[in-house]
C-alpha cells in the first residue's frame, strides 16, 4: 500500500469496468500413536489460499462489482450489498428551478421555494457522479411537467431528465446511458416514480418507461420470466442480461418489465409526524447544541437495526433499506415558522439544509457500518443500502474523498462475526464440509451470542444444543435431522440459573433417545440432569464425590455415552486432576468413585486447561486434552480400562500441536475427529483413523471463506458418519 489515499475518488475511478442494470420503476501436544503425516504443509496452505475481508480501501467506486466478482458473483442479487442514492435526481433543485403541480407538495413548494428546496435537495452531485462513487441504486423520481420530463422530490422540480424534442435540449437520461454501455460489469438499479396529471396517468407512465428503456436499451434488460431477484451476479451476466426494470405501475406487457413485488423495505422508513416539528427545531437552530438532528438519526438508525437484526424477509424480492432520514414530513409541518426564522435555501454553512441534515446523519451510519453492523447478523442481512448525499466527503481527522460511505457498504459483503456468536458447520462421510452458518437466536434474533455451551447427536440425527445466553439464562433447541429448528427454550428458573451461573456444559445421547448433561455450579459442584425422551426434564442433582460424604467438586466437564446407555464423566477435579467415573444405565454411579488418571512422562495425574471424550462403538474410550504446557494431548482407554498412554498430534514434523480449546467425536467407522483452536486463534481439524494413525491438521472455513477464529469448540459425531462442530466465534 503507498501513501496514496484510495479512498480518494479520482484514485477510485481510476479502474474501468461496465453495469449490469437494475431499472425500477415504482421502487426498489507431540507424538502420533501410528506413523506422522505431513500436517505443515496442508495447515499453511490453507491458510495462504483464505482471502482477507474486502479492504474499502482497496476499492474502485465505479467499477467495484466487477473488482470483487470472486467474493459475489455466486451469491444471489438480493444478497449483494451495494449503496444506494436516495433522491438521485434531486441534485439539480434549487429554490428557482420551479414546481411540479402534480406533486403532493406542490401547494407548499408554492408557497415556500426556498424552504421546499433546503429539504428536497438529497444529493451533491449528478447522478454520473453518484455512480462514479460507488452507488448502484438510483432512487429516481420524474415529474412530467408542460410537457416534458425533469427530475423532482417533494413538491420542487430539478433539471431536465428526457431529451426535450422541440429544443433540442438533452437530459441527464444521456449520461446515465453512457455510463452503463461503459461499465458493463456493474448492477445498477434505478427506481423510478412519476408524478403526472391524473387524466394522462396511464400513457405518461408508459411513456417514461419507453424512453427509459429506449434510452438504455432493451436488449440489456433481465427477462423476468427467467431471472428473479434470487438468481446469482453469475447467472445474470451468463444471460447476457445487464438491465432489470421493476415496474410499480406495470405499464407495459414486455418480458423486462417486472412488477413492484420483487422489492420491499419491510418498513425500514420511519415516518413520524412528530419529525416535523423536530426537524423545525433543528432547522430554527442548525448550529445549537440542541439535540433534536442526534434524535432524528437516532430514530432512524435504531429502525434499521430493527429490521436489520429480526426481519429476513421475503427471500425472492431485493431489499432497499433506508439508510437516510425523512424531509418531506417537515414541509407542511415546519415551513411557516421555518421561513418565519428566515430560514434561506442556502443553509447556515452554505449547504442546502437536508444536506447538512444528511451529513450530520452519516457521521452516525458511518459508524454502524464500519462497527456493529459489520457483524454478521446484520451486514448478511443487506441487500441495498440507500441514502442522502453519497458524494459526502469526510471533514473528520484526515481528508476523505466522495464515496467513502460507499465503501464501507460495500466491504459488508464480506462480513465479520460478532465474537461470541455460535457457528455450526458439518463435515461429511466424504470429508467435505458445509457452509458456516450461525446459529438462529432466541426471542427473534438472527442469531445466538452467548457462553458456555454443549452439542450432541441424537439416534435419529437430531442435534441438542444447551447453551448459556449472554444474560446467563440456560436455553435448550433442537434442530432436527432435516434442518429446522424447535426454537429456543430456558431450561431453569432464575434462581436455579443465578446458582449455575453460567459455568461449564457438557451433555451427551445415549441410544435410548435420553440426553444426559451436566454442569458446574458456581460453588464448584458438579451437576447432572436427564432429558427423557418424551422431552421431560429430571432437574439438577449432584454428582456424589465417590465417599458418600458430599458432591464431586470439579473445575471443568465433559461426558459421552456407551452402547449400553450408561455414560463416561470426565472431569478435571479441585485439585486439577483429571479424573473419570460412570453413570450406569439405571440410574446409578460407579461404585468405586473417581478413577484418577495417570498423566504422561510417568506423571501421578494429568493435570491441564481443557478436555473432550468420546467412546467408539467398541467402547473404547478416546480422551483429548490439553495439558499445563499447551500441547494437544490424547489417550485411548480399552473397555477392561487399559490406558494407551498419552501422545501428542503432530503440527508438523517433530512440533506438537499447541492450542487453548479441544473436542473430540467418534464416528461410527471406529474413527474419531478433534477440533482445536490452534495458537493463531483459528480452528484446526484431524482425524485419528480406527488403526490409531492420525491425519495432518487442515482448517475447516467459515463465512466467505475464511479461517473459523474461535474461542472454544464442540464437535459431535451423528449416526450418518458425519460430525457437528460448534465454535464460538472470536
Amino acid at each position: 500500500m503507498t501513501a496514496v489515499n484510495l479512498r480518494d475518488l479520482t484514485r477510485r475511478t481510476a479502474f474501468s469496468g461496465l453495469p449490469l442494470v437494475m431499472l425500477t420503476a415504482g421502487l426498489a501436544g507431540a507424538g502420533l500413536s501410528g506413523a506422522p503425516v505431513a500436517a505443515a504443509a496442508g495447515a499453511a496452505t490453507a491458510a495462504a489460499t483464505t482471502p482477507d475481508p474486502i479492504d474499502p480501501d482497496s476499492l474502485f467506486l465505479n467499477g467495484w462489482m466487477g473488482q470483487i466478482r470472486d467474493v459475489i458473483g455466486d451469491r444471489p442479487l438480493n444478497k449483494v450489498v451495494m449503496p444506494g442514492s436516495h433522491d438521485a435526481g434531486s441534485w439539480s433543485i434549487t429554490d428557482k428551478s420551479g414546481v411540479c403541480d402534480t406533486a403532493s407538495e406542490a401547494s407548499n413548494t408554492h408557497k415556500y421555494p426556498a424552504v421546499a428546496a433546503a429539504i428536497s435537495v438529497t444529493q451533491s452531485g449528478p447522478i454520473k457522479a453518484q455512480l462514479d462513487a460507488g452507488s448502484r441504486y438510483l432512487d429516481l423520481r420524474l415529474c412530467k411537467q408542460n410537457g416534458k420530463w425533469y427530475t423532482y422530490h417533494g413538491g420542487p422540480l430539478g433539471g431536465l431528465f428526457f431529451d426535450d424534442p422541440a429544443s433540442g435540449q438533452k437530459g441527464e437520461i444521456n449520461d446515465i446511458a453512457a455510463w452503463i454501455r461503459d461499465h458493463p460489469k456493474e448492477i445498477v438499479t434505478i427506481d423510478l416514480r412519476t408524478s403526472v396529471p391524473t387524466e394522462s396517468a396511464t400513457a405518461d407512465n408508459k411513456e417514461a418507461v419507453d424512453l427509459l428503456a429506449r434510452a438504455i436499451g432493451t436488449g440489456r434488460m433481465a427477462d423476468k420470466n427467467k431471472l428473479r431477484p434470487s438468481s446469482t451476479y453469475n447467472q445474470y451476466m451468463a444471460a447476457g442480461s445487464n438491465v432489470i426494470l421493476l415496474d410499480n405501475t406495470s405499464s407495459t406487457d414486455a418480458g423486462w418489465d417486472w412488477p413492484k413485488d420483487r422489492i420491499d423495505g419491510r418498513d425500514s422508513y420511519v415516518e413520524n409526524k412528530d419529525w416535523g416539528g423536530l426537524i423545525k427545531e433543528a432547522v430554527t437552530n442548525p448550529f445549537s447544541s440542541d439535540p433534536a438532528i442526534d434524535k432524528i438519526s437516532r430514530t432512524a438508525l435504531d429502525r434499521d437495526q430493527q429490521v436489520l437484526s429480526t426481519n429476513l424477509g421475503k427471500p425472492d424480492t431485493f431489499f432497499s433499506l433506508s439508510g437516510n432520514v425523512d424531509s418531506t414530513l417537515a414541509i407542511p409541518d415546519a415551513a411557516y415558522d421555518v421561513a418565519s426564522n428566515g430560514m434561506n435555501f442556502r443553509g447556515g454553512d452554505g449547504v442546502p439544509y437536508m444536506l447538512y441534515l444528511a451529513r450530520q446523519h452519516n457521521y452516525n451510519l458511518v459508524k454502524k457500518l464500519e462497527g456493529e453492523w459489520r457483524y454478521s447478523s446484520i451486514a448478511r442481512n443487506t441487500n441495498i443500502v440507500a441514502y442522502d448525499n453519497v458524494n459526502m466527503g469526510d471533514g473528520r481527522g484526515p481528508i476523505r474523498g466522495s464515496g467513502y460511505i460507499n465503501a464501507a457498504i460495500i466491504a459488508n459483503n464480506t462480513p465479520t462475526t460478532a465474537p461470541g456468536t455460535l457457528v455450526g458447520t458439518q463435515r461429511r462421510p466424504d470429508g467435505s464440509w458445509s457452509a458456516a452458518e450461525t446459529l438462529p437466536g432466541a426471542y427473534g434474533a438472527l442469531e445466538f451470542a452467548g457462553g458456555e455451551r454443549a452439542v450432541t447427536a441424537m439416534p435419529n440425527g437430531d442435534l441438542q444444543f444447551l447453551v448459556y445466553g449472554t444474560d446467563k439464562h440456560l436455553y435448550h433447541s433442537i434442530r432436527s435431522a432435516n434442518g429446522s429448528w424447535s426454537g429456543w427454550n430456558r431450561l431453569d428458573s432464575d434462581a436455579v440459573d443465578s446458582q449455575l451461573n453460567g459455568g461449564p456444559l457438557a451433555m451427551t445421547g445415549t441410544p435410548d433417545g435420553s440426553l444426559q448433561a451436566l454442569t458446574v455450579d458456581r460453588d464448584g459442584n458438579l451437576l447432572h440432569t436427564l432429558r427423557r425422551p418424551d422431552g421431560s426434564w429430571s432437574g439438577w442433582a449432584g454428582v456424589g464425590d465417590g465417599t458418600g460424604k458430599g458432591v464431586m467438586k470439579a473445575k471443568d466437564v465433559a461426558v459421552t455415552s456407551l452402547p449400553n446407555n450408561s455414560v463416561k464423566v470426565l472431569v478435571y477435579g479441585q485439585d486439577g486432576a483429571m479424573r473419570l467415573t460412570e453413570r450406569y444405565a439405571d440410574g446409578t454411579w460407579e461404585k468405586s468413585g473417581w478413577q484418577v488418571l495417570p498423566g504422561a512422562g510417568g506423571a501421578a495425574t494429568f493435570a491441564g486447561k481443557d478436555l473432550s471424550i468420546t467412546a467408539t462403538r467398541d467402547s473404547t474410550l478416546q480422551i483429548a486434552a490439553i495439558g499445563q504446557d499447551g500441547n494437544v494431548w490424547h489417550m485411548a482407554q480399552s473397555p477392561q480400562r487399559v490406558n494407551s498412554g498419552w501422545n501428542t498430534p503432530l503440527w508438523s514434523a517433530g512440533q506438537p500441536m499447541q492450542a487453548s480449546a479441544v473436542a473430540i467425536a467418534a464416528t461410527p467407522d471406529g474413527a474419531a475427529q478433534l477440533l482445536a483452536v490452534g495458537k493463531d486463534g483459528n480452528t484446526w481439524h484431524s482425524l485419528r483413523q480406527a488403526d490409531g494413525r492420525w491425519t495432518g491438521f487442515a482448517a475447516p472455513h467459515g463465512a466467505y471463506n475464511r479461517l473459523l477464529a474461535a474461542t472454544s469448540v464442540k464437535i459431535t459425531g451423528l449416526p450418518d458418519g458425519s460430525t457437528y462442530s460448534l465454535i464460538d466465534a472470536r
